[in-house]
């Protein structure tokens, strides 16, 4: 009934020749597809992104794909494709992790780049941008009065930072909503704030909130996460450290399926 997708390498990344001579990148990925409700490992695919999950979606039986009411993901185009694909009645919710994750992301992007504006060089010990930066992603309400203080030294610091770290709050307290009146309100404040600043990193994360706006009010609704799909990817690369590492995505597959089964192969 409920479906999470999330991915892993499988082994490390590597370089071959191809048929044109050039060098080329290679990737190891393994997407792992969960039951949400129990937690139950439902198959390990070789492969990455869109592709592989659109031809095991495809494979399953129609009875099944017709039972699967909600998907949740990350934020990933190529998967949102496939399962829009493959399971049209199925809602899909983005999980909140990967959410914050951007909007963290864009201030340190911001960070960086009046590092480099402003002293012409990056960050350094001496700088409290850079000393405590860890302070910028970390929730407000879970910081201590002595790194309350911190914090307000590096916003005070620039002012560029203060606006920026005032969309990323904005971003969380949209997130903390539970119904659709509230989300619209706090949609309209996160908007408002994006559009009194020219900062392209706050313009950029309002673009891809927006291109993710269906699947934010499906996790507002249904407050479904990834967090047992990323607890499966943790099994599978623990099991993956105690074997050594695999060679054969075949071999490693049925390792897992059958450890998660409850039995033990001989």
């Amino acid at each position: 009934r409920r479906l999470g997708i999330d991915e892993h390498r499988f082994r490390k990344v590597r370089y071959a020749r191809g048929r044109t001579g050039k060098v080329v990148r290679i990737e190891p990925w393994s997407i792992v597809f969960t039951d949400l409700d129990t937690g139950k490992i439902l198959d390990i695919v070789d492969g990455r992104r869109g592709a592989a999950v659109k031809k095991w979606l495809k494979s399953r039986p129609r009875y099944w794909r017709q039972r699967v009411q909600y998907v949740a993901i990350d934020m990933s185009a190529e998967f949102r494709k496939a399962v829009r694909e493959n399971l049209p009645k199925a809602k899909i919710s983005v999980d909140h992790f990967h959410v914050i994750q951007r909007a963290n992301l864009m201030i340190t992007q911001v960070r960086r780049r009046r590092s480099h504006e402003v002293l012409q060089r990056r960050g350094r010990a001496a700088d409290p941008a850079y000393k405590y930066r860890k302070l910028l992603t970390c929730n407000l309400e879970n910081l201590s009065i002595r790194q309350v203080e911190r914090l307000k030294l590096i916003l005070e610091s620039d002012p560029e930072l203060g606006v920026i770290y005032g969309i990323k709050e904005h971003v969380r307290e949209l997130l903390k909503t539970r119904d659709i009146h509230d989300f619209q309100s706090g949609w309209a404040v996160l908007e408002e704030s994006v559009k009194a600043t020219k900062m392209v990193e706050a313009k950029s994360l309002f673009r891809t909130l927006t291109a993710w706006r269906r699947e934010l009010l499906v996790f507002i609704r249904t407050r479904l996460t990834n967090a047992r799909s990323e607890a499966a990817n943790l099994t599978a690369k623990n099991l993956k450290r105690i074997g050594r590492g695999y060679r054969n995505h075949d071999h490693y597959r049925v390792r897992i399926l059958l450890y998660t089964a409850g039995l033990r192969p001989c």
